[in-house]
């Protein structure tokens, strides 16, 4: 078996009746999955969809997500996972720029494909999770899932090779665009083999998502307990957490993964104490540092689950380092050691070792590297070198091999589980004729890790007050890139050459100079 998609074959041939997901109390077996995932391949390959397409797909977290993902990889395809919480211009240019030839999508989303026949020429196929919001057109075919399902002649899954590409994923960079990560099925199965072994997972595990899977930690989920045949049990969102937690008891949840805000968010809640918990084996956290208090917290809040620090970024498909839970306390606040087929060093700018203790850049080698950037080959060279992957993370190891993230080259905000490019809230609000000048930082934030703070220097009419900002923000972002705070000033901090100085920003907030 060569294919990621191969994980859920075989998982089928071991278990058929077994739950893979789990989504408002209803089950769809590995078999339903399976065959659903075939019957959807034949369909996309009878619409025009060719061995090596890009496919995106755009849903939250339904039972039909792994019907889709894994039947655009049957059909010999590449998955584009987006954020269903999208606006047009978002949608358009990722497929656009990925070449999309076909999209699976929720129904109402449908409608942001509108008009698109001519933006969107490589786009031959729409398959709508629900009743879809857009006519037909010449070219065009528009269809739900069920009757896709029920159209198709057969049952097909390609045999893919291990370099083919399985995934294009987007992830904001230092530039205003995203940029497509490149993931071959040798990239994603690495992965999750190693991350499967460390977790120890089996088809006893059931883990409670609240992660949405096209996040690549929540796409991490999806493949290695599938790899180990278990259930996900779809928790839905910490935005309700009686209801999370009513889940985990009810379904005797074993596993549990999140981002820092998402276990403040929990542990944090009045009632938590009222909900059993016990079921629990283990949880995992990623997607950026969680505080030594909050981490103490969590202990005390569930005593009896192990709790895996794991560290990673999309390029690495995406785990490179976890924290074994007995080195927990010895090494707090350390992303601990790297996985297994993972070679982990810290490096200095020309690419020799540093010392332990010193500080360098983090720089990953292993089989779960990607291939590069989607149309990008200066920034593919830029940060995949012959010592490997330069993270852009600072970092230093210890005596006994243990890594701890000092801080990161790059100027991403990182809010809960999105990493998120400054450039792109700055384009929006410099949109407005009133403003001169904007930068958005990272601020400290109790529950999301970091907060956006937008500094805007306005032009000479200064009749801009925040609400028109944020009704700016809302018209062209989605929720989770609107700033928390909009602060008004007279000026930037730039240096001599006019570059912005975006250290001294978040100073500012950190030494009272501005009040958020």
């Amino acid at each position: 078996m060569s294919g990621l998609h191969d994980l859920l074959a075989r998982a089928t041939e071991q278990n058929p009746d077994q739950a893979l997901i789990i989504y408002r109390d209803e089950a769809s077996s590995y078999g339903e999955v399976n065959r659903d995932a075939g019957r959807l391949a034949s369909y996309l390959r009878e619409s025009g969809v060719k061995v090596g397409d890009r496919v995106a797909l755009v849903l939250d977290n339904l039972p039909q997500y792994p019907v889709a993902y894994y039947g655009i990889l049957k059909a010999g395809a590449a998955v584009v996972p987006l954020c269903a919480d999208t606006r047009v211009d978002t949608l358009t240019h990722a497929l656009a720029h990925s070449e999309a030839a076909a999209v699976i999508i929720g129904g109402k989303n449908s409608k942001l494909l509108d008009e698109s026949e001519e933006t969107l020429p490589h786009l031959r196929c729409i398959v709508s999770v629900g009743a879809p919001k857009i006519d037909g057109r010449k070219g065009l075919s528009i269809v739900e899932l069920d009757d896709a399902l029920e159209a198709a002649p057969n049952e097909i899954h390609h045999h893919s090779s291990e370099n083919d590409l399985a995934s294009l994923m987007y992830t904001s960079g230092t530039t205003a665009q995203p940029k497509g990560v490149m993931l071959s099925h040798l990239n994603l199965m690495a992965n999750t083999e190693s991350i499967v072994d460390y977790l120890k997972l089996d088809a006893s595990e059931r883990i409670g998502l609240v992660l949405p899977f096209f996040y690549s930690y929540g796409n991490s989920i999806l493949h290695t307990h599938i790899s180990a045949g278990a259930t996900v049990v779809v928790l839905g969102s910490l935005a309700f957490p009686a209801s999370v937690l009513q889940g985990i008891q009810n379904h005797k949840v074993t596993g549990f993964s999140g981002v820092p805000s998402t276990f403040a968010r929990l542990i944090h809640f009045k009632s938590f104490n009222k909900y059993d918990t016990s079921s629990l084996r283990y949880v995992t956290q990623a997607g950026g540092p969680m505080t030594p208090a909050l981490t103490e917290k969590l202990k005390r809040a569930m005593p009896q689950v192990k709790v895996f620090v794991m560290y990673g970024q999309t390029e690495a498909a995406p785990r490179l380092s976890y924290l074994p839970p007995e080195d927990l306390d010895r090494k707090m606040g350390s992303v601990g050691i790297a996985l297994t087929g993972v070679e982990l060093n810290v490096l200095d700018e020309d690419g020799a070792p540093v010392a332990p203790g010193e500080v360098g850049e983090l720089v990953a080698k292993g089989d779960n590297i990607m291939c590069g950037y989607w149309k990008a080959p200066e920034e593919t060279a830029r940060v995949l070198r012959p010592e490997g992957l330069r993270t852009g993370d600072l970092a230093r190891v210890d005596d006994d091999g243990f890594f701890y993230i000092v801080g990161r080259n790059s100027d991403m905000i990182k809010a809960g589980a999105h990493r998120i490019s400054p450039k792109e809230i700055e384009a929006v609000v410099e949109m407005l004729p009133e403003v001169a000048q904007c930068a958005a930082v990272g601020v400290p934030h109790p529950m999301l890790g970091e907060a956006i703070a937008a500094f805007i220097v306005l032009g000479h009419d200064k009749s801009l007050d925040n609400k028109a900002v944020l009704r700016a923000c809302l018209d062209k972002l989605p929720r989770f890139k609107i700033p928390t705070h909009v602060l008004f000033v007279e000026s930037l901090p730039r240096t001599k050459t006019g570059k912005l100085r975006r250290k001294e920003l978040k100073a500012w907030v950190e030494d009272g100079t501005v009040i958020l």
